[in-house]
């Protein structure tokens, strides 16, 4: 029997959950009934019949249909191994050490490079720290043979091959985020490819494809009475469905940094870094912190910046959302992590904003509620 989940997220749409491959879809009401019946284990006869009830088809259109749910069930319970590189101990000397405090505790992070050291440390320079703080945490970055590997003290979280750096950086993201907060990776219900602002009780998380324009607005938005929260990677607790601050910097293209440099003092004192040839130069802008900790978070905000566009900030439907949002989060495979995040779904409003004027982009946000 296949394990899943099912609720109603909007008027006329359902999203699934399978266990097996911690895959969600998301479904309009006729598909929804026609799936539950495969996998509630209805024999093909009775399936067709439900087809017959609701379509006038051919025998082989009937045949076909059958055959294409089953194909979809199967695309959908298919599990990812998504591989993950252990070794038993640190292999290389890691001479260099950086200590970096957050949130009233202090963490040392060993490298055994400054290559290495500089995949990591310019996005959390303003976290490093010069005092004897005590330090109660310690991770540990090397490469060999072209393989990055992380260590959290003694126990090797993972290795992973340069071509998922992306992967390596979430992972270390987490780490850090745990430790900083108390907490252990299976306490978190997801992590969302976005950024996140807060006024003085609730979170609005902005998401956006790279080069949408979602970094400038969350910059934007600090400046405007905002409280920063995250930038890139926003977590999500499952105990409490809110999301929790990501102490890294600001990454601001330098598509940006004209205005940014008239919003902030000192901004082109900082260091642009080279990232690579799709997100070219950037400068880390370190974030101010009103208030560390979490925030509930029912407002998400897919943001599109566009030069001579109209500035419009509209509802959107759960389904579309979802379908834009999820792609690029990772969410616990956990069945209780599973319900808490359809119930976050259910519960959250989702608005796309379209801006080309901050100062509109600004006062259509703080409609809000």
């Amino acid at each position: 029997m296949i394990s899943y989940l099912k609720e109603k997220i909007s008027h006329n749409t359902y999203i699934y959950w399978f266990k097996s491959s911690n895959k969600y879809v998301v479904v309009d009401k006729n598909f929804s009934d026609l799936l539950s019946l495969k996998l509630n284990g209805n024999d093909n006869d009775k399936f067709i019949n439900k087809i017959k009830d609701s379509f006038e088809l051919s025998e082989k259109n009937y045949n076909e249909i059958t055959h294409q749910m089953d194909e979809f069930i199967t695309e959908c319970t298919k599990s990812v191994n998504n591989k993950i590189l252990k070794t038993d101990k640190i292999l290389k000397e890691c001479k260099i050490h950086v200590d970096y405090t957050f949130n009233n505790k202090s963490l040392r992070i060993n490298f055994d490079s400054n290559e290495t050291k500089n995949l990591i440390h310019p996005k959390f320079l303003h976290l490093q720290t010069k005092k004897r703080e005590q330090i109660s945490g310690r991770l540990t970055i090397f490469s060999v043979d072209s393989i990055i590997y992380l260590f959290n003290k003694d126990k090797c979280v993972g290795g992973w091959e340069f071509d998922n750096m992306h992967e390596f950086q979430g992972k270390f993201s987490m780490e850090l985020t745990s430790f900083f907060y108390g907490k252990i990776e299976k306490d978190w219900m997801g992590v969302f490819h976005a950024s996140a602002v807060a006024n003085d009780t609730n979170a609005i998380m902005l998401t956006g494809d790279s080069g949408s324009g979602k970094s400038s607005l969350t910059t934007i938005l600090t400046a405007n009475g905002y409280s920063f929260v995250s930038d890139d990677f926003t977590p999500i607790l499952s105990n409490d469905s809110f999301v929790y601050c990501f102490p890294s910097a600001i990454s601001i293209k330098e598509n940006f940094f004209n205005q940014a440099n008239s919003i902030f003092k000192d901004f082109d004192k900082l260091e642009s870094q080279y990232i690579n040839d799709i997100k070219g130069w950037v400068k880390y802008l370190p974030p101010k912190f009103e208030k560390t900790g979490s925030f509930p978070c029912n407002n998400v905000i897919h943001v599109r910046y566009d030069t001579d566009g109209e500035n419009t900030l509209i509802e959107i439907d759960k389904s579309e959302a979802v379908k834009q949002f999820l792609p690029d989060a990772w969410i616990s495979c956990n069945v209780n992590h599973a319900k808490k995040f359809i119930d976050w779904i259910i519960n959250t409003n989702f608005y796309s904003l379209h801006y080309s004027n901050n100062e509109k982009a600004i006062n259509l946000i703080k409609k809000l509620k």
